[in-house]
């Protein structure tokens, strides 16, 4: 339903396989052909220096002032809503472009601030921060526009700058959640993201993560604060309004596509988590 972009539609070269782009807001030629609201299969980081941008990720607006971070993630729902007048820098990556040199893919997992559904995806720098990333991102800037471009120097200086980010993001976010922590509940989020029409159990979720029930329930509620069947149920509803909002389908055939045997009760499941009827929010978005 929604179109998932990806790293060379946004350069307008589609046929074209991109896994890294580094560029400048205001050196970038406006996307063609790039629908809104869509999808992407890569992770961008977008470092605002000038300006302001209002971005809507998942049913969520966010303003964004200058000199702040603001993080995308695959498969997330983005409207870009101002593009004019902002400058910094982009970054785009694919898992496989940082995952080519660094096989283990809990790398990307403990980055917390990636892949986040639960705060804020973006981050408030200070002069300090400033300093501390500027030369990393020039670095990956300018070797991205050599001639003879080292795409492994490319991936070490992308990995050494998002681990300066993440030590950054932890204190401002008052983070004090282990990696362990993290791991499992980023691959907990992965599997629901993958499974939350199968109506699994959350002991399902916790024999295909080789752990205990016990332990993903604890690991879930140290690290966001909720139970593993709260998250289940907002990965449903959050596709339910996307389904409402963006698609034509009935609210039967939308309850039929989310698992739902029976309309009236995805209705009634649909009312106690948003406070309206399907019909009513559709009709209000």
């Amino acid at each position: 339903m929604f179109k998932t972009i990806s790293i060379a539609d946004l350069i307008n070269q589609p046929n074209k396989q991109v896994d890294f782009l580094v560029d400048r807001f205001e050196e970038m030629v406006e996307p063609e052909n790039i629908e809104f609201p869509h999808k992407h299969n890569f992770y961008s980081v977008m470092w605002i220096t000038k300006g302001n941008s209002k971005q809507h990720i998942d049913f969520k607006n966010y303003s964004i002032s200058e000199n702040t971070l603001f993080f995308i993630s695959p498969g997330q729902l983005h409207l870009f809503e101002e593009w004019e007048d902002i400058e910094g820098f982009i970054i785009l990556f694919t898992e496989n472009f940082l995952l080519q040199i660094f096989q283990d893919k809990n790398i990307l997992f403990e980055l917390s601030f990636l892949d986040n559904l639960y705060e804020n995806p973006f981050l408030q720098l200070t002069k300090e921060d400033t300093n501390i990333l500027q030369p990393i991102v020039d670095l990956i800037y300018d070797e991205s526009n050599r001639n003879e471009k080292s795409i492994d120097i490319i991936q070490a200086l992308l990995l050494v700058l998002l681990r300066r980010i993440q030590k950054i993001f932890s204190p401002k976010t008052n983070q004090n959640k282990s990696k362990q922590q993290i791991v499992i509940f980023k691959q907990f989020k992965k599997l629901v993201d993958l499974n939350f029409a199968k109506k699994l159990s959350v002991s399902d979720y916790a024999s295909q993560l080789n752990i205990s029930t016990n332990q993903l329930n604890t690991f879930v509620k140290a690290t966001i604060g909720k139970t593993t069947t709260e998250i289940i149920q907002e990965r449903i509803i959050l596709e339910a309004q996307q389904l409402l909002q963006f698609s034509e389908l009935t609210v039967s055939q939308i309850a039929d596509q989310l698992g739902f045997e029976d309309s009236s009760y995805f209705a009634r499941y649909f009312k106690k988590q948003i406070g309206l009827s399907p019909i009513d929010f559709r009709n209000i978005s």
